[in-house]
């Protein structure tokens, strides 16, 4: 006969009575109030408060925001035109102070360096092959005064050329005959600008 005050009738009261391995049932759970009306209604409340208050202040700021996103776009696109709200274009200065812009010209990418000082448009030989033109069929006849002395080129003619969202057809340009690192934008492209201006390190160009 069992002992009921032995140790395995302790285990047995201990256990709630389930011996071979049986797992007690599992407690109910707790149930939770639910939240009050009220509650939910301020907090929806505060939220459209918090979200009308974020836009008022980017209304606000448009300007400042705007300028920094045209900064963000101008380091991830350094090379790129932006055209700002009022239809313009911005170029930054690269760390040497030049101005680089990629232009559609024809159908084909050329990066140009801004020169106000030439007075036509001037591209390198390689953009010339880029472009179509046969370099042996050009004729270098043109008398060019550049900053290193009189170089030759020959004229050329570009159909279109793109700077971001502005295009101009039929752009005179010239085939410099010595080698250039970089081809130039000149003041005859400029000029198709209703004005252009630098300023605090931005190239704004008006169409």
């Amino acid at each position: 006969m069992t002992n009921p005050r032995g140790p395995w009738s302790r285990l047995r009261r201990a256990s709630g009575g389930f011996r071979h391995g049986l797992a007690p049932p599992p407690r109910p759970p707790v149930a939770r109030a639910a939240p009050r009306p009220w509650l939910r209604r301020l907090r929806h409340a505060a939220i459209w408060l918090a979200l009308a208050l974020v836009l008022a202040i980017g209304y606000s700021y448009r300007a400042e925001l705007g300028d920094v996103v045209d900064r963000l776009r101008g380091e991830l696109v350094p090379y790129a035109a932006v055209t700002t709200e009022d239809g313009a274009l911005r170029v930054r200065a690269q760390p040497d102070g030049h101005f680089y812009v990629d232009t559609l010209v024809d159908g084909q990418q050329i990066r140009f360096l801004v020169d106000t000082g030439a007075s036509t448009v001037s591209l390198s030989r390689d953009d010339a092959v880029r472009l179509g033109h046969d370099l042996g069929r050009l004729d270098f006849s043109r008398r060019i005064q550049t900053a290193g002395g009189v170089v030759r080129g020959a004229p050329v003619l570009l159909r279109r050329l793109e700077l971001g969202e502005t295009g101009f057809a039929n752009v005179r340009a010239i085939v410099n005959e010595q080698p250039m690192p970089i081809s130039l934008l000149g003041v005859n492209a400029l000029d198709r600008f209703e004005s252009y201006e630098v300023r605090d390190g931005i190239l704004t160009l008006r169409p």
